[in-house]
C-alpha cells in the first residue's frame, strides 16, 4: 500500500500532467478594474480536488469551516484539513482563504474564499507545490497565440532545443518528460516503482521538489 508521500507525489504528478489547462492567472483588482499586488499563477480548483479525490480517495479527507467574514469587498474564510490515515482522522492544519466580491455576488465570493482556504492547506501536505514555488508561470506563459486553425490547440510549445533534448530520455512505460527551468522532469503515475530506472538515466529524487530531476544539458 502507498504511503501518504508517495500519494502526495502521485497528485503532484497528475497536476503537472495537465499542463496548462489545469494552470490560472490569479489577480487581485480595485474597483476600477486595476490590478493590486502581485500576479500569481496556481492550479485551478477542480483538478486539484478531482486529483486528490483519485488518489486519497473522496472519503479519505475532509474540512471544516472554523471562521467566515464578509468585508466590503473581499470575503474571508478560515478551514481546517483532515486526512485519515490508518483509519484515524488527524488535522494537516488550519488556513485562510480570501476571494473578492464582484458585483455585489457574495455567495460566490464565500464559496470563493473556501476554496481557496481548502487548497492553502492542502499546500501544506506539499500538494500543488509547484504553485507556491513560482513554477507555473512559465508554463502558463508558453501559451500559443490564438488561431483559427480546427485543430490548434492551446498546449505550451517547447523551443526545438528542448524538444530535442527531451526526445532523447529513455523509453519508459508510463514516464513522459518535460523540461523546466534547465531541468528534466519526469512525469508519470508510480514512479516510485520505476526507480531504478530513473537512476539509470541519470534522474535523482528531489525531496524538495518531491519530483525525479535531471540536469539539462
Amino acid at each position: 500500500m502507498a504511503t501518504l508521500q508517495e500519494q502526495i507525489d502521485s497528485i503532484n504528478q497528475r497536476l503537472r500532467g495537465f499542463g496548462i489547462e489545469a494552470i490560472q492567472e490569479v489577480k487581485m483588482t480595485d474597483k476600477g478594474g486595476n490590478v493590486i499586488g502581485q500576479i500569481k499563477y496556481g492550479y485551478r480548483p477542480q483538478y486539484v480536488f478531482d486529483s486528490v479525490n483519485e488518489v486519497l480517495g473522496p472519503e479519505n479527507w475532509r474540512y471544516e469551516l472554523t471562521r467566515e467574514e464578509i468585508f466590503d469587498n473581499q470575503a474571508v474564510a478560515e478551514i481546517r484539513l483532515y486526512v485519515k490515515i490508518d483509519g484515524d482522522w488527524l488535522c494537516k492544519g488550519s488556513h485562510k482563504g480570501q476571494m473578492q466580491i464582484i458585483k455585489g455576488n457574495v455567495g460566490d465570493a464565500q464559496k470563493g474564499a473556501i476554496t481557496d482556504a481548502i487548497q492553502k492547506c492542502m499546500s501544506l501536505l506539499s500538494i500543488g507545490s509547484d504553485a507556491y514555488k513560482g513554477l507555473l508561470k512559465n508554463v502558463y506563459q508558453q501559451r500559443t497565440p490564438p488561431s483559427n486553425h480546427p485543430h490548434h490547440s492551446n498546449q505550451p510549445v517547447a523551443p526545438a532545443g528542448e524538444k530535442d533534448l527531451v526526445s532523447t530520455m529513455p523509453k519508459i512505460a508510463g514516464v513522459t518528460f518535460e523540461h523546466r527551468q534547465g531541468m528534466v522532469v519526469a512525469i508519470g503515475e508510480h514512479l516510485f516503482d520505476k526507480k531504478e530506472l530513473l537512476k539509470a538515466a541519470g534522474f535523482q529524487w528531489d525531496k524538495t521538489g518531491k519530483a525525479w530531476l535531471k540536469k539539462a544539458a
